[in-house]
Parts: C-alpha cells; structure tokens; sequence
C-alpha cells in the first residue's frame, strides 16, 4: 500500500469504530435476537447453522476486547474461526450453554467498569436476558426436566425477546476496545455464581427429589445466603479485621514481598547518598527472588546490570529510570502492575538523591562564589589604600618627607596585615568566621590613619573606649560602606562623607554620606540578594550583611533621604532595610 493511502485507510477504520461504537446496543440486541433464533427457534435446522454464523460474525463486530485496525496473527485467526465453526456444527445443549454462559459473564463483568447508571441498565437487561434464556430453556433441555416447565412453552421461551428490544433504545457503553475495559476479575465471578446456581439446581433436584423450578428456587436462596455471608467477612462492622484487609495483602504480596522489599528500600535509601550506588543496592534486591533471573537499568548517568537475562522481559520506566525484568515466565498483568509500582518508587527515590546531590554542587558553588566575592572586595579595598598611599608619594613635598615616612609607617603594616587575614580566608575559608576582635579605641585609630588623606568626618563619642569588637567584620563593613560613599564622589564632588562610632551603643558605626537616596527597587533587594550596579560587582553590601548576622550583627539603611543616606552597624537583630 502506497503511503498516501495510509492516512484515507485510517480515517476509514476511525469512521468504522465510530459507527459500531453509535450503534453498539443495536448490534448486541442483533446478536442476542440472532442466538435466539439459532439455538431456540432453529436447533438442528441447516438455517439454524447460518443464524448461528451470523450471530458469532455480530459477537465479532462488537466484542470490547480487539480494535479493528488490529491485524491477528494466523494462530489467533484460526482460533476464532474455530469458535464460530464449533457453535454452528456442533448439536450440543451444553455447548450452547457454556456460550451463553460466557457471554452472561462477559456482559456482567462490563458493567463494573461503567458509570452512566443508563448505559449499565442496558448492559443488565442483555444479562437478564441471558440468564433466562438459560434457566428457563438450556438448562430444562440439559436436565431433561421438560415435565417441570409450564405448558405454555412457546411463551415462556420467547417472552425473553422484549429484553433485546428494550436494549436497543439505551444508550451505548463507552467501549474503545482496549485492553481492561472488561474486569476480568467481575467475569470470572459472575460465570461462577451462574454456574454454581445452575449445578446447584439439579443437586437440590436429586438430593431433595423436588421439580426443577423448586430447585431452582432452593439453589437461588442458598447461593444468596452465602454471598451475604461472605460480605459479611468481607467488611464486618466494628475493629474486626475481615477478609477485604487479608485479600489485599495477599494481591499485594502476590510473587513479591512487598513490605520486605519497601523495608530494605529504605534502609538502602538511608545509608547511601549517591544515586548510582543506591540505585545499584535497590536493584540488588530483585535478582535474589525466586521469579527473577535479571535485571537492567539505565539512567541519564549510566547504566548497569545484575543476574542473567531470559527469554522473557518486560520494562518499565519512570523519572528518567528504565528498568527492565527478566523472568522465567511471562509477567502476568496483575504482577506487571507491581513491578510498575516499584519502578516509580525507585525512580522517586533516584530523583530525590539526585537533586539532593545537585543542592550540594550548587551550594558549594555558592560558597566558592561568596567567599570569592568577599575576598574581591577586600582585595579591591587593599587597592584603594595602596593607591592613597602611591598618591601620597606622588605629590608630596622635599619637605614632607617625614610625614609621608610616618604615613608609610603607620599604612603599610597594616595593608600587610590585611593582605595576610585575605590570604588566610583564601587558603582556609572554615576560618572566615573567627572574630578576632580589637580594642575599639585600637581600631578607631587604625581606621582614621587608614582614610586620613581622604575628606571625611570622623566622630567618636568615647576615642579611649575599651569595648572590644570584631575587627574582620568591622574592617569590612567599614571599608564597604566607606568606598561605596566615595564612589558616589565621582559624579559630585561636593558630596561629604561622615564616619560615627558609638561606644555607648555597643560598638555601633554609621556612615552617611549627602549624596541621592536609593532608588527603591535598590533598597528592596538590599541585604537580601546582590544588587547590580554600574561601577562593581554589586555584592559587597549583600556580603557584609551576611557575614554581620553570622556574629549576632545587624547591617541597615538606617535613613534614606536626599541628602542624608546612612548605613548602621548594630549589635543583634536581623537585618533591615
């Protein structure tokens, strides 16, 4: 077939299940008014044999369970010809019997998966249908009790009929031929208890010597008192533990032990942290069942393998985890529905050690990235004082000679210190929180000597103050707070820069400065996440913030006004804006 008659002969299939799906209760009302004929009317007649092939070839259109754009194989093709050639030549009661029973059960086993209460009625009606025609003609014939059934036989026989007809003016069941639209499990039951009533029958017949529509009756009171017994066990009322808890377990535990294996699951899940390594565990613990010969799997990362493979397998796949079983026998469903479970446990499992794995990278990344924002700003606040100093050299006078000897004196050690503290941070960064604190009066001075050549107001209220503070993280607030002030200078040169530290409230420092307030998207994201600015990486004050609350520090814009911007030092609190 030529590709371009791909597609018209698709959409031919489509109109066809279409139409079959429209008028799927017409069709079904066919076939049970078909069967009627052939087996009732036409039992032994050569007719009866043609009705009997018309009523399969309708069984054909209409059964749920294969699509017809599905090609069979040869074996499957015979097979079902060999159905609708045994119905049409064999003359036999309890082959007709056995048909009607499986339909019976096939029909009551569909309506399990239906919602509409209009749709299941008319599927009920095609049962009832069925189990008259059983009870009232095959089973008579079977049991050879044609003594017992009433006079008016051709009535009784066809009075049946309506119940076909009525069924043609119900709505059609949402049928898509697919597999599980027939609860295999409501079938198997509903052939059962029609079974057991019919056998029940012709037992309470011979055993109490009573007429067939008496042992009918006995078998039906029997049969209902046992099923209301056993919901009863089902789900008794009260603590009791009843037979629905007990069966549930079981189907779960079907070929696998379930709580066994979650167990151990989690165990593994617990002692291993890499996602291969635990993936590799969970695997280990399906090889050693009595079912499974192997196991493969695959991820984005690897894959790997453990026990043989076999000629049966079946995969399953779930958070980028392909898993694939080997058994000795072919997967059944309900055991294939296990195996799904696990896989998707598994994979939840392998997702969630991957991105906890991929948390960690990130924040170490996010370390590194910190730490090396830090020790920028504190290289480029090196460089500064360096260039005040170079400065100095550059302009001074023969005759300043000794005071640019002190200045040297007093600046270079501490710009070697400094550069020591930054290489130590560098080298050890665990050791970034030491306090290493310094007199206040100590550090006033050193921080005076360090901007003396640069136009700031510096004001203490006590200059012999013996409150100790830590010196990394005021050399950093203040060398921070200071350089962002000057750089404002740049652009205006008449801006002037003042330098407060209150020994009285607990060692806090200010720095203001007349320039422009901050813009207010700048002051939302301040403390809280970098900010981007023109002139530098944007960071500095969201780093010191940080490494402030970490010593019990609060850094703030305490006031934010046209000329009047000042950012506090404080002891304790959170940080504000």
């Amino acid at each position: 077939m030529s590709a371009e008659h791909v597609p018209s002969v698709q959409a031919d299939d489509a109109g066809r299940d279409a139409l079959l799906q429209r008028h799927g209760n017409r069709l079904l009302a066919a076939m049970l008014l078909f069967l009627h004929a052939a087996f009732v009317w036409g039992q032994g007649e050569s007719w009866g044999q043609a009705l009997a092939l018309a009523h399969y070839g309708a069984f054909l259109l209409w059964q749920p369970f294969v699509s017809g754009r599905q090609e069979l194989s040869v074996a499957r093709a015979l097979g079902v010809l060999a159905v609708g050639v045994v119905l049409a030549i064999v003359d036999s009661v309890w082959a007709v019997t056995l048909w009607c029973l499986l339909l019976a059960g096939l029909l009551g086993g569909m309506t399990a998966s239906l919602e509409n209460p209009r749709e299941r009625l008319g599927l009920w009606l095609a049962v009832l249908y069925l189990l008259l025609l059983l009870f009232v003609w095959m089973l008579p014939r079977g049991f050879q009790v044609w003594t017992d059934v009433p006079s008016g036989l051709p009535v009784w026989r066809d009075l049946p009929l309506l119940l076909p007809l009525a069924l043609a003016l119900f709505p059609a069941p949402g049928l898509q031929r697919r597999t599980g639209v027939v609860d295999l499990l409501y079938t198997l039951l509903f052939v059962l208890l029609i079974g057991v009533l019919g056998l029940g029958s012709y037992v309470a017949m011979h055993l109490g010597g009573i007429g067939y529509a008496r042992g009918v009756m006995v078998s039906l009171g029997a049969l209902t008192v046992s099923v209301l017994l056993i919901a009863w066990l089902w789900q008794p009322r009260g603590e009791t533990t009843g037979l629905r808890n007990l069966f549930s377990r079981y189907v779960l535990s079907l070929g696998l032990p379930l709580e066994d294996w979650l167990k151990k699951l989690s165990e593994v899940a617990e002692q291993e942290r890499d996602p291969e390594v635990f993936l590799r565990a969970a695997m280990a613990g399906f090889i050693h069942l009595p079912w499974s010969t192997g196991v493969v799997w695959s991820t984005a990362q690897g894959r790997g393998e453990l026990g043989r493979r076999s000629d049966h397998s079946t995969a399953f796949s779930h958070q980028g985890v392909e898993v694939r079983f080997f058994t000795e026998a072919p997967v059944n469903p309900a055991f294939a529905l296990h195996l799904r479970l696990l896989t998707e446990i598994i994979g939840y499992f392998h997702a969630a050690k991957t991105r906890e794995r991929a948390m960690q990278a990130n924040a170490y990344s996010q370390a590194i990235y910190e730490t090396g924002s830090r020790l920028t700003h504190d290289v480029k606040n090196l460089l500064q004082s360096l260039k005040t100093l170079c400065s100095a050299a550059e302009h001074s006078q023969p005759d300043q000679a000794a005071s640019l000897q002190a200045l040297m004196q007093r600046q270079l050690p501490q710009i070697a210190k400094r550069l020591e503290i930054t290489l130590d941070k560098l080298k050890s960064p665990e050791r970034a929180a030491d306090r290493g604190e310094i007199l206040a009066r100590e550090w006033w001075r050193n921080i005076r000597n360090r901007y003396a050549r640069e136009p700031i107001a510096f004001h203490v209220d006590d200059e012999e103050s013996m409150l100790w503070l830590p010196r990394d993280l005021y050399d950093s607030v203040a060398d921070n707070l200071i350089q962002n002030a000057l750089r404002k200078r740049v652009g205006a040169p008449d801006i002037q820069v003042r330098v407060e530290l209150s020994s009285a409230a607990d060692g806090s420092l200010t720095v203001c400065d007349s320039g422009h307030s901050a813009q207010p998207e700048v002051v939302e994201k301040l403390f809280r996440e970098p900010v981007s600015t023109h002139d530098g990486l944007g960071i500095g004050l969201y780093q010191a913030g940080k490494q402030a609350a970490n010593l019990g520090y609060r850094l703030e814009l305490a006031r934010n006004l046209d000329g009047e911007v000042c950012f506090a030092l404080r002891r304790g609190g959170a940080n504000q804006r």
